[in-house]
């Protein structure tokens, strides 16, 4: 039996409209008939709305949308019940000539998605803020949440984990879940602002440090909390260049000067350096093969076929539920205001943006 559902379809290049899409609701086993309740827009969702970049030969009409939060209305699964509420993510973000998941009823199968069963205390808005998109610095990046225990799985228990970037997305979903696993997070930003904002927001998280890189001291004070052969205040950092750290890792998503810093002072001999975006650099070359640091490139894909991703996602979203961890969302927008946050808009505007320079952080995409 077919039955019609409502589509946000791209339809030409800037162009999306509100359509009717038909869904065979005879499901085969495996299968799951959702009402979607929740989505996110992303940067990378303006370049397919644009068709182009990596999507200039994207085939349309197209019903954008790669994860979302809803209720399993009819099941043929054996481990997902009628009634069941979930979030899922697609296994293959982009050149899938199947419906994406920006739609009231869609139709999901297990071998297509990561379906993630969400706990009764959890409210759906909650669950699709730490399951939302984000560009970060990679192109592929996607769940906030996902990535940032995809980059974390790397370490050992109670490991020293350096976190670039700790007030973007990953990186704040990373520094809140790193702590609440034992371990022990440096957090890097930028600006005394938001240095105190997120010394805050991580009290009560664990074991959580923070670091200004735009202070004049920032690696002699990173070099004391990572707890190895400090480089003593007055030292001229070309004069050290014996010296490394005592941190066991860092997750970094953004290349550059701190990055480089920190490979050169601040992690140990072996130390684990994951990295999700930036530019390749020439300067990592000395101190990589110096410390021998073993460099990962990780992403969501990669860590959804690994055995314990569901279980590892599903404990994240019970310490929700304890309201130990705290996703965050900017903005809620609505339908009709989805292609709008796919635009530049000025500053003056009542619409968020997804467009840089007026980009504003994670939106949730509400299906009402």
């Amino acid at each position: 039996m077919s039955t019609k559902s409502l589509a946000l379809t791209l339809v030409r290049p800037g162009t999306m409209e509100l359509r009717q899409v038909f869904q065979d609701e005879r499901l085969r086993p495996g299968e799951l008939l959702v009402q979607v309740e929740y989505s996110s827009v992303q940067p990378l969702d303006g370049e397919m709305f644009n068709c182009s970049g990596m999507f200039a030969d994207l085939q349309l009409p197209h019903v954008m949308g790669v994860e979302g939060v809803g209720v399993v209305l009819k099941s043929a699964s054996d481990h997902v019940p009628e009634g069941a509420r979930i979030a899922f993510l697609l296994r293959k973000f982009f050149n899938d000539d199947r419906h994406g998941t920006w739609q009231k009823r869609l139709v999901l199968d297990e071998k297509r998605a990561m379906i993630l069963q969400v706990p009764p205390v959890v409210g759906l808005n909650q669950i699709a803020a730490c399951t939302t998109s984000t560009a970060g610095g990679s192109r592929t990046t996607r769940s906030v949440e996902v990535a940032a225990l995809a980059f974390l799985k790397p370490f050992a228990p109670q490991s020293q984990i350096i976190v670039s970037g700790a007030c973007g997305a990953v990186g704040l979903a990373a520094m809140q879940l790193g702590a609440l696993m034992g371990h022990k997070m440096v957090a890097f930003v930028r600006g005394p602002e938001r240095a105190s904002w997120l010394a805050k927001e991580l009290a009560d998280c664990g074991k959580v440090a923070v670091v200004d890189t735009a202070a004049e001291e920032w690696v002699r004070l990173a070099s004391l909390l990572c707890s190895g052969e400090s480089v003593a205040v007055g030292d001229h950092l070309e004069e050290a260049e014996h010296v490394c750290g005592g941190a066991d890792g860092m997750v970094d998503g953004l290349g550059g000067e701190v990055l480089t810093l920190s490979a050169q002072y601040l992690l140990r001999v072996r130390a684990t350096l994951v990295r999700f975006g930036g530019e390749e650099l020439p300067s990592l070359e000395e101190p990589v093969q110096r410390l021998r640091l073993k460099v990962l490139r990780e992403s969501v894909e990669s860590f959804m076929t690994t055995s314990d991703a569901k279980e590892r996602v599903e404990a994240a979203f019970a310490w929700i539920g304890d309201a130990r961890y705290r996703p965050k969302a900017w903005h809620v927008a609505s339908w009709s205001e989805a292609a709008e946050c796919m635009k530049d808009q000025p500053t003056w505007t009542r619409f968020a943006t997804q467009v840089k320079p007026g980009r504003i952080g994670r939106i949730i995409l509400k299906f009402d």
